[in-house]
């Protein structure tokens, strides 16, 4: 066989091992999308199940109940995503799941892959790697990044005012639109009540585009604490120094304003603050 046909053979075959990656990966994502929505329903269910209401603990059992199905589903879908990726890592291709689903699969699980996916230092995943150097600002250990963002009355503060001030820190990214936000609320305005006056404090950054909307919620769910929020939704500038793309999202600062632990859900919160404050004890 001459060597012109042996060439154009061997280009044929990797095309089409290439368009069968990529059809692969295109089912997937399609399906995908569709389990999504259904998530998406179930987020939506909990938001109007708890908007506006006094959350008792006959709602806060009925919140809790749709939200553990909402994780259940999400993270099914996650670990398919995982394992279609994991089974690529030597097809280029692959690098549209990463960008793709990056949000489901977390930057932890992204950092991890990139040390052994074979495209990794691509121009495609030139952005993918510098989000992972902004996930790095919430790695425990490190040092607050610092910035300004108005309060409720238009004045501006810098997170420094409140982070490093010698209290362990909560700041809790969220918004009145969210549903999982104010399910999570119950747990935070417990720990507050539990651990304020040993030194813990919470600061609100929200992501919100509708003053009214955001200063109402503030009063519904009981939040006594600081808030910020330069009403600019998704676009805010907390998300794009932090790099959060999902709410609710939380970071606990130390007294001297290093991380010391992010998304703390549940009563996850209280059990953390319960183990700092007998470790600052003794």
């Amino acid at each position: 066989m001459k060597k012109s046909a042996i060439l154009l053979m061997l280009s044929l075959s990797l095309n089409l091992n290439a368009q069968t990656t990529s059809n692969f990966v295109d089912a997937l994502i399609e399906d995908v999308n569709q389990r999504m929505e259904v998530c998406k329903e179930k987020q939506n269910e909990l938001m109007v199940l708890v908007r506006g209401k006094e959350m008792t603990s006959e709602l806060r059992a009925k919140g809790d109940s749709i939200y553990q199905v909402y994780m259940s589903m999400f993270e099914a879908i996650t670990n398919d995503i995982k394992s279609t990726i994991e089974g690529h890592l030597d097809d280029a291709a692959t690098s549209k799941l990463l960008l793709t689903f990056k949000r489901q699969l977390g930057y932890d699980y992204l950092e991890a892959i990139m040390h052994k996916y074979k495209f990794a230092a691509s121009d495609e995943l030139a952005g993918l790697r510098d989000e992972l150097v902004i996930e790095a600002t919430k790695k425990p250990g490190a040092q607050l990044v610092d910035f300004e963002l108005p309060d409720e009355t238009g004045i501006n503060h810098r997170l420094s005012e409140y982070v490093g001030q010698g209290h362990f820190v909560l700041v809790d990214f969220w918004a009145s639109w969210c549903g999982p936000c104010r399910a999570e609320m119950p747990y935070v305005l417990k720990a507050y009540e539990r651990f304020h006056k040993k030194g813990f404090d919470i600061l609100g950054l929200s992501f919100d585009n509708n003053r009214d909307a955001w200063l109402k919620a503030i009063a519904e769910l009981g939040m006594s604490w600081p808030q910020l929020s330069d009403l600019q939704g998704w676009k805010s500038l907390a998300a794009q120094r932090y790099g959060v793309h999902a709410i609710p999202f939380t970071i606990l600062f130390d007294p001297t304003g290093k991380v010391v632990a992010t998304n703390l859900r549940g009563d996850a919160l209280a059990s953390k603050l319960e183990e700092l404050m007998i470790v600052g004890e003794k």
